[in-house]
């Protein structure tokens, strides 16, 4: 009994010495910001390793994965645009019943102003910006890192990764582009959020901007599966280039694009008769 009388009071003396070692080291916890508590700042994160995490990031809200958590599901914010495209355009049908994904009913009803409605736009709109946030992040961290310490990452991948972080954001701003039209266009050195909205014209522009930019820092094949390559960024730009009524032009981008990646590839473009307006006499 003595023995163990004298192991218990061991114990509790140690507990409370490491107690108040933890309330001493802890002190200033509450009234001090010098160091981030519970969270990432661009010092932990600034190295390679951080660089391409900050940027998986930004590929993580593509499909609306991380719906925020606010609406049911990622149906008003899913890649596929389903709910925007073929059930908005009367192509496709919710069924089931009526408390399954209500929001869909508004958007077929082209009820836009229902609060239901309302919260899919809202869903579209913030899981956009958030990719947009994500990916300028990462390019900003991936110059900090540069400048701070050259050698950390090669020029090839510097360059690949430089394209990717310009890539997303471009992408983020083309969906809000062609459901609203007139959206406010970020980049990775704004400080201020409360900028206007730039007209139609004026995104479709930057965009073609950035995927120009894009297309010449990304390789010609990506990185790895599920990134954005070379060919990626002059295809995304001639799409741009139709949606913004630009026909010729992104004729002459995806024509030049298909035929430089089929000269890359070995292959030889072979026209019929009647394209090279060669005909049987």
């Amino acid at each position: 009994m003595k023995i163990v009388s004298k192991n218990r009071l061991l114990v509790g003396t140690a507990v409370l010495a490491l107690f108040s070692a933890g309330l001493y080291g802890c002190k200033d916890f509450l009234s001090t910001n010098a160091i981030p508590q519970g969270t990432l700042d661009e010092g932990s994160l600034g190295n390679r390793a951080g660089v391409e995490g900050t940027l998986v990031g930004a590929y993580r809200t593509l499909d609306c994965t991380n719906a925020l958590g606010d609406v049911q599901g990622a149906w008003g914010c899913a890649a596929s645009n389903w709910v925007w495209g073929n059930v908005a355009a009367d192509d496709a049908y919710k069924g089931s019943t009526n408390d399954d994904q209500p929001p869909i009913n508004d958007i077929e009803g082209l009820h836009w102003s229902a609060p239901k409605g309302e919260d899919y736009l809202n869903l579209k709109w913030r899981i956009t910006y958030e990719g947009v946030v994500r990916a300028n992040s990462a390019l900003r961290l991936l110059k900090k890192v540069l400048a701070a310490s050259p050698t950390e990452i090669s020029t090839s991948d510097a360059h690949a990764i430089e394209g990717e972080a310009i890539f997303l954001p471009a992408h983020y701003h083309f969906e809000a582009w062609r459901m609203w039209g007139n959206v406010p266009y970020y980049r990775e050195d704004e400080t201020d959020f409360r900028k206007a909205n730039e007209t139609s014209a004026e995104v479709a522009a930057d965009l073609i901007k950035d995927f120009d930019s894009a297309a010449k820092l990304l390789p010609t094949a990506p990185r790895t599966k599920g990134r954005p390559g070379h060919w990626s960024a002059l295809a995304y730009k001639g799409r741009v280039q139709v949606y913004a009524g630009q026909y010729a032009a992104a004729v002459q981008t995806l024509q030049a694009g298909n035929r430089r990646a089929e000269a890359g590839n070995g292959f030889r473009r072979e026209e019929s008769p009647v394209s090279s307006g060669q005909h049987a006499g």
